[in-house]
């Protein structure tokens, strides 16, 4: 990467060579990580979880250790486009496609994931929350490879959910999505987050929503608050998927049912 001028990473493709199809992105080299077998591990070490960058959404589905740590990644992936593109697509792909309506980004900042990007001059941890600035863009230099996300095991009073509204069944992009996390101790929610997708640039954490929940009992009264204030926050616009009013009643919605998916969970867990 360092030695070829405007290359670009290619893991499953399925973003890559439409974007270079179509003008949105340049690619004078195209070089492929795909059988790099490092990239291709899921394993647990100490407090946290390593997914390879270059694991496809299939792969991630299957994997024992997603499914048993984070059954809200596993319940997202059949709803990230279709049978097909699940079998290529890989998580550092969509992560660094860097689209608004990405799927993973959404429920891994959620999770408080970071990554991990190589290149000759060493290796960087980016929390995930800082790794996406805008549309397309990210701070991943061009000689860099995005090679893990790792994501910290989640405490036993903890609970997390995903949920997304898209036009058609299958293989539709998300008009807007919300991930929820929350910590629950002895009835009261000691930590939450609330990230909001397809309604800004990048996925965007709703600060306000999920202080409206700390310190308390997360129960309807402050859910319908929590939800209020992700609407208030979000930042849509209009376009043939959805108008910016629509997206912000679709983010209310989205809110609540994520917050009950996340306590239905807990209970499920206890």
């Amino acid at each position: 990467m360092a030695d070829l001028p405007q290359a670009q990473v290619l893991a499953g493709g399925t973003d890559l060579l439409v974007d270079i199809d179509t003008g949105l992105r340049q690619a004078r080299h195209v070089v492929s990580v795909s059988r790099i077998t490092e990239l291709r591990q899921i394993e647990q070490s100490d407090s946290k979880v390593s997914i390879g960058a270059a694991c496809t959404a299939k792969e991630i589905q299957s994997s024992p250790l997603i499914r048993r740590h984070f059954p809200e990644i596993t319940d997202m992936v059949p709803h990230f486009a279709s049978p097909q593109i699940r079998a290529r697509a890989t998580v550092g792909g969509n992560i660094c496609s860097a689209v608004a309506c990405g799927d993973f980004p959404v429920i891994l900042t959620a999770l408080q994931a970071e990554i991990e990007v190589v290149s000759r001059r060493g290796r960087r941890i980016i929390p995930l929350k800082d790794f996406i600035t805008g549309s397309r863009e990210t701070v991943r230099k061009a000689d860099e490879i995005l090679t893990r996300i790792l994501v910290p095991l989640k405490p036993s009073s903890a609970a997390a959910c995903y949920l997304k509204f898209k036009r058609r069944a299958s293989n539709s992009l998300a008009v807007a999505s919300v991930a929820s996390f929350v910590d629950i101790q002895n009835g009261i929610c000691r930590e939450a987050r609330i990230v909001l997708g397809a309604v800004a640039p990048y996925p965007l954490s709703s600060q306000k929503a999920a202080s409206a929940l700390v310190g308390k009992r997360v129960e309807d009264n402050a859910i319908e608050q929590a939800a209020s204030l992700a609407r208030d926050d979000a930042k849509p616009i209009t376009d043939v998927r959805g108008t910016e009013a629509y997206r912000r009643e679709l983010v209310y919605v989205l809110t609540k049912h994520a917050l009950k998916c996340s306590l239905e969970r807990l209970k499920g867990q206890r």
